[in-house]
Formats: structure tokens, C-alpha cells, sequence
């Protein structure tokens, strides 16, 4: 039963692309591969990590799927929140400034992989904090 619900996903995950070219992109021959989608042989850790990686995915959202986005929480005013933000750089110390920029960078570089569009963004006000950082 697991073996045929994770082989549901695989099939989903590769969409338009045939057996073969997912596979060959996987490493896998086709016909193991096949075994894998049509549940006959549930696909090994290995398999589920390369799929994983390949589509951007954790490897349990390969097996069970992603969860459904929260809903935005309401943003307050971008002045409003620049303020916020420059009010507590001001509080921190040299130190307590480097931590939030190892912070932030490890962050983005989780988002990069989920959300290509915002990922600029993010990045330049990672600059700003480190030029401040020093």
C-alpha cells in the first residue's frame, strides 16, 4: 500500500517527462525505475532523496506531498516594518549582527530552493545587514 502511494507521487512528480528521461536523470534504468511508480517495489531511500533534490522537495513532501501554503499574515506598512527592522540593528551588538547574518544567509539559501522570485530580494537586504555587520 505504501509502495503504490509513493509510486502515485513519483508519477506526479516527473509530469510530462517520460520514464526514461526521469529515470536516466535519477540513475535508474527504466524498467527499475517502472517497478518504483507502479508501487510493484517500494522505491529505496536513495531513489526518494534523488527525486527529492531533483524537484526541489524535502523527502517526505516526495512521499506525502507539500503541505498547504498558511495564509499570508496580513503585512504591516513597509515603512513601518523598515523602521521595526533598523530599530533593532541599532540594539545589536557586532557579534549579535554576524549570528543574524549566518542566520538570514542559511534561510535564503532554504528559500532559493522553494521560491526563486523572492530570492533577490532577500538577498539584497542580506547585503545591506552584512555591510552593516562589517
Amino acid at each position: 500500500m505504501i509502495a503504490l502511494r509513493v509510486g502515485e507521487r513519483l508519477k506526479e512528480l516527473r509530469g510530462g517527462q517520460t520514464q526514461a528521461d526521469f529515470a536516466q536523470r535519477l540513475g535508474l534504468s527504466q524498467a527499475q525505475y517502472n517497478r518504483y511508480e507502479t508501487g510493484k517495489r517500494l522505491a529505496p531511500d536513495r531513489v526518494i532523496e534523488a527525486v527529492a533534490q531533483r524537484c526541489g522537495l524535502a523527502p517526505q513532501e516526495v512521499v506525502w506531498g507539500t503541505r498547504p501554503a498558511p495564509a499570508p499574515p496580513t503585512p504591516a506598512p513597509p515603512g513601518q516594518v523598515g523602521q521595526a527592522v533598523a530599530s533593532l540593528l541599532a540594539l545589536l551588538d557586532q557579534e549579535s549582527l554576524e549570528d543574524l547574518y549566518y542566520f538570514l544567509k542559511r534561510k535564503t539559501e532554504e528559500m532559493a530552493k522553494r521560491r526563486h522570485l523572492e530570492v533577490r530580494q532577500a538577498q539584497e537586504a542580506l547585503e545591506i545587514i552584512k555591510r552593516q555587520a562589517g
